[in-house]
């Protein structure tokens, strides 16, 4: 009698437990139910809706898609109205606008979300770069990092933080400017030479070449360049001005009204110009381009051994100016000398990672 209720007892107890499980796994179920299916805090799924809805949207609205080199902003209320999208708090638990820019750059769309919510903002890269960076009130008058000058972000100092990885190639973060657009250099010299310009020069009789950026073999090369880049990157390049006024040779001043005096629009892929190299200096000696100073404290000095600059000698039609070994010559057009990418990205690129160091660049695309 006794091993029978032992028996039943057994029974019961395996069915208590069978009972108990089962309603755990009807939890659990529940449970990833509502983390896939609900609300939840997924800010990063609801960044990645916006994006869908907006290509939903311009593929209905055609007439709406952005033309070459220009952008858009779709506000979420908008997608929200033409049906490509549920209110926001269907997708997250919380209160929250948004929008999308969209940029046609050099003919390749580029969708880049905003998410403002009570608990979650969408943390654009050039944000991030200002907030690890920015130098303010410091004691030490070397300490490299991002500078605020005339309203623009400028990277200065021997060693700071400014790498980014993108493209397969590594560069570094030069400025971020008045629009928030971030302009990086290619951390090195092109592997080939590149004349500046070998036109024939009517005013000297030979073929020495014309220091006109915007016409000259550089920019052709330049061009050429970038159409071997595919269009996955050609999406995140956007298009800039360049500086292309000329400085007369003994002109040394440090003043962008000089360079920039006359600028070509539409640029995807460009070089320096004589004032970034010695902008990049924390020396206080550095007054003048082409100061020797200006190799201090400069991690350019680094980057750039050689290259050519975009700007031209007001003193004659051959002459270009040329930065080498940290050093501003003047040389003939013809010469067949290094050059550095110059590209520019949006800063509302999403920040994903890195801290800016060598070995943990910032990573764009």
């Amino acid at each position: 009698m006794l091993e029978r209720i032992k028996e039943i007892d057994k029974r019961f107890l395996i069915a208590i437990g069978a009972l108990l499980g089962f309603v755990v796994l009807l939890i659990l179920i529940f449970v990833v139910i509502k983390l896939f299916s609900g609300p939840g805090k997924n800010y990063e799924k609801l960044e990645n809706k916006l994006v869908d809805a907006a290509k939903d949207y311009l593929s209905e609205n055609p007439s709406k898609v952005p033309a070459r080199d220009e952008s858009i902003r779709l506000d979420a209320k908008t997608l929200i109205a033409e049906g490509n999208l549920k209110e926001l708090n269907e997708y997250v638990d919380d209160t929250c606008t948004g929008s999308v820019l969209v940029m046609n750059n050099g003919g390749n769309s580029l969708y880049l979300p905003t998410l403002e919510c009570t608990e979650y903002t969408t943390q654009h890269l050039s944000t991030k770069i200002i907030d690890d960076n920015l130098v303010a009130n410091s004691e030490d008058p070397y300490e490299p990092g991002i500078y605020e000058v005339d309203g623009e972000f400028v990277f200065k100092g021997k060693y700071p933080n400014n790498y980014v990885s993108f493209g397969g190639l590594v560069w570094r973060i030069m400025r971020i400017d008045a629009n928030g657009n971030i302009k990086l250099i290619k951390n090195t010299s092109e592997r080939s030479k590149s004349l500046w310009d070998n036109k024939y020069n009517v005013e000297l009789e030979k073929t020495v070449g014309i220091n006109d950026y915007k016409n000259s073999y550089l920019v052709e090369r330049l061009n050429e360049s970038y159409s071997e880049v595919n269009d996955k990157n050609k999406a995140h390049i956007i298009p800039h001005e360049v500086c292309v006024g000329k400085r007369a040779k003994n002109n040394t001043d440090l003043s962008y009204e000089i360079d920039c005096s006359e600028k070509i629009d539409g640029q995807y892929i460009s070089v320096i110009n004589t004032l970034d190299f010695p902008n990049a200096s924390l020396d206080e000696h550095c007054t003048e381009v082409g100061a020797g100073a200006c190799t201090n404290y400069n991690y350019l000095y680094s980057v750039i051994s050689s290259s050519w600059t975009s700007i031209g000698v007001s003193d004659n039609t051959n002459e270009v100016f040329n930065i080498s070994g940290g050093y501003s010559n003047v040389l003939p057009a013809k010469n067949n000398l290094n050059y550095s990418w110059v590209i520019y990205i949006s800063g509302d690129e999403p920040f994903t990672k890195g801290t800016g160091t060598e070995e943990d660049p910032y990573v764009v695309g």
